[in-house]
């Protein structure tokens, strides 16, 4: 479960059209981080359950809408709409949900780094990390939890277990050792979010695909 409520994607019942008027039926809405080729859900409820994923891409009918609820999480999106055979209509950036943040506050929590390696320490300005390891378990060190001053999300994109190592004596949900995010299964690209006490802990708000 989302820390944040989730925002309707703008226009929930659209219809898609192609260049030639017809309902784009078999369209297909891509989600990604904005400005990144890194998927990204969207939701069917707004309290944004894991269980109520959207496929990515999510498909048109007939009529060229969408049969389900939109709903994203509070970051900015690069939203791709293309045909049935994927041949790209328009891409729009920074789409975000600004029913529930202001339009600049998506793009903060995007800021970070993407599609890091093993042996990665998180920045002091990282907001999201993305980890996209080629080959074998990775390993991501926090920073000092003295040093950290905003949430920051650690997102697994790669089919490998991502070990999120706390630093030094810092202790992460009351212990010293490493917690392990799980690879990517289908569609699913799981998460944590976590906050440090400022001194010595970080601790988990919330978590997706774990």
């Amino acid at each position: 479960m989302s820390l944040f409520p989730g925002a309707l994607f703008p226009n929930p019942n659209i219809q898609w059209f192609d260049d030639d008027g017809a309902p784009l039926a078999g369209g297909k809405l891509y989600f990604f981080i904005t400005q990144t080729s890194t998927p990204e859900d969207t939701f069917a409820q707004s309290d944004l359950d894991p269980l109520s994923v959207n496929t990515n891409p999510i498909i048109l009918n007939a009529s060229g809408r969408a049969d389900v609820p939109i709903f994203l999480n509070p970051i900015g999106y690069t939203v791709t709409l293309t045909d049935a055979d994927d041949v790209e209509i328009w891409s729009r950036d920074d789409i975000e949900g600004d029913n529930v943040f202001p339009a600049t506050w998506g793009n903060l929590l995007a800021e970070g780094s993407k599609s890091v390696t093993t042996g990665y320490t998180v920045l002091d300005t990282d907001r999201l990390v993305t980890v996209n390891s080629a080959s074998g378990v990775t390993t991501v060190n926090l920073l000092p939890a003295g040093d950290a001053t905003q949430p920051l999300t650690i997102k697994n994109v790669s089919t490998h277990i991502v070990n999120v190592t706390p630093d030094g004596t810092d202790t992460l949900e009351g212990t010293a050792a490493a917690y392990a995010i799980p690879a990517v299964s289908g569609v699913v690209q799981p998460a944590i979010m976590l906050v440090s006490d400022g001194v010595s802990a970080w601790y988990i708000t919330a978590s997706h695909g774990l």
